[in-house]
């Protein structure tokens, strides 16, 4: 991440040590981006650890490495942050759940990894080397939907795909994508569509939906008149998707049904469980309503309800089971600061930072819906990392961009003395 040039190590003093270091920043972005990678491979590394899972310990491992090894400012607001973590160590504390300090941990991961990458002075190259990256990562997880799922052998979706790392990695890629396309990269809705298939390839329901909303829900500058316009076209595709046999199947019991019969009260819609599942933690919530039952609670009330399961596919029963009202609140409060804040800074941005700034704001429109049927908040790899990656790049090059800037301008007012 670091220059290599006198000119660029001039404009930021201090960095040729850290260049020195071998746990640098450049290293951490690249660990990011292969860990996502590998965490679309099921698996396990060793029995009994996934290969999801070392793809987050890692990334955090070689951000607290670099924090320790290198000098410099974050220039991620983690002030915005301060008070959900301070809450989520306090409740970690007196937690009572065995797994508490680990699911805390895997909440914080993605903060940590970006304010790291936000340290560092972003030059041109390395945004072009992020772009390659987010190039290749576009291109595997589109081979390993189609291998995973057979769909080129046998032509048939399936019923069950378990693609979950990858519908969500693909609506976060799509989500960078539709901010391209939004400032003018026409062709980046060539690589927005194949991505936006995915969770139709995987046959999730709310992925599906998530997915196409990036392109018209983007928070990049679009006309509201070609908004208007995507929507409905994303509508037609949309119900075209929903009367497809794979669709219908995976909607109903009964294998068919109207879209007016997708309701709650409706004993043939499938909810897969879920409903009842929401029903009595709404009812445990209801006891213990503002400070919640603990850190993780949720887990093991899950576990007992079901008899397997371990999540409640929905991270605002979980974030209200176990913080409550106080907790839930200030986990939404933030999500809203931070995407405003990157918004703001958008403005004073240029090329490809306020690409991945724009990006890194409208990510948190699929996060936040993904919370609603899903366990997005614990999945560091698949969706936190890479997200934070990308608002941490667009930070520190927006950083870089203004110090270059400030020289730019002494430079100037030194040569006219």
């Amino acid at each position: 991440m670091y220059p290599t040039s006198p000119q660029s190590q001039l404009a930021h003093p201090g960095t040729a040590n850290n260049l020195a270091s071998p746990r640098n920043t450049s290293l951490l972005v690249k660990v990011v981006f292969v860990s996502t990678g590998l965490s679309m491979i099921p698996g396990e590394v060793i029995p009994g650890i996934p290969l999801s899972a070392v793809a987050w310990i890692v990334p955090l491992a070689w951000a607290l490495a670099v924090a320790v090894g290198t000098s410099g400012k974050t220039a991620f607001p983690v002030g915005i942050w301060l008070p959900w973590l301070a809450l989520v160590v306090l409740y970690v504390v007196v937690a009572e759940s065995r797994n508490a300090i680990q699911r805390s941990v895997m909440l914080s991961c993605p903060l940590a990894v970006g304010a790291v990458v936000s340290r560092a002075y972003v030059s041109t190259g390395d945004l072009d080397d992020a772009r390659s990256h987010l190039v290749k990562l576009q291109i595997a997880i589109v081979v390993v939907a189609l291998l995973r799922t057979a769909i080129l052998a046998t032509g048939v979706l399936p019923m069950i795909s378990d693609l979950a790392s990858l519908v969500m990695t693909s609506a976060l890629l799509c989500s960078i994508l539709a901010a391209r396309y939004a400032l003018g990269d026409r062709k980046a809705l060539l690589w927005w569509v194949p991505l936006a298939a995915i969770p139709i390839i995987g046959v999730t329901r709310t992925g599906i939906a998530v997915a196409a909303l990036t392109l018209p829900a983007t928070l990049a500058p679009l006309g509201l008149k070609r908004r208007i316009l995507l929507l409905f076209i994303l509508t037609l595709a949309g119900l075209a998707v929903f009367q497809t046999e794979p669709i219908q199947r995976k909607m109903f019991y009964s294998g068919s049904g109207t879209l007016s019969e997708i309701r709650a009260d409706n004993q043939d819609f499938a909810t897969t469980g879920r409903s009842n599942m929401w029903a009595e933690l709404g009812d445990a919530i209801s006891k213990k309503p503002w400070l919640g039952h603990g850190a993780n609670a949720s887990e093991p009330f899950i576990s007992d309800l079901t008899g397997g399961l371990t999540h409640p596919h929905n991270d605002w029963l979980r974030l209200l089971f176990d913080y409550g009202y106080l907790g839930a609140a200030a986990f939404a409060l933030t999500l809203l600061a931070q995407t405003l804040h990157a918004l703001r800074h958008a403005k004073y941005a240029t090329g490809e930072a306020r690409i991945l700034l724009l990006s890194g704001a409208s990510s948190f429109i699929p996060f936040v819906l993904f919370m609603f049927t899903d366990n997005i908040i614990l999945y560091a790899a698949f969706f936190g990392n890479l997200q934070f990656t990308i608002l941490g790049l667009g930070y520190g090059a927006l950083r870089t961009q203004q110090e270059e800037r400030a020289n730019d301008r002494r430079r100037v007012a030194g040569d006219s003395v």
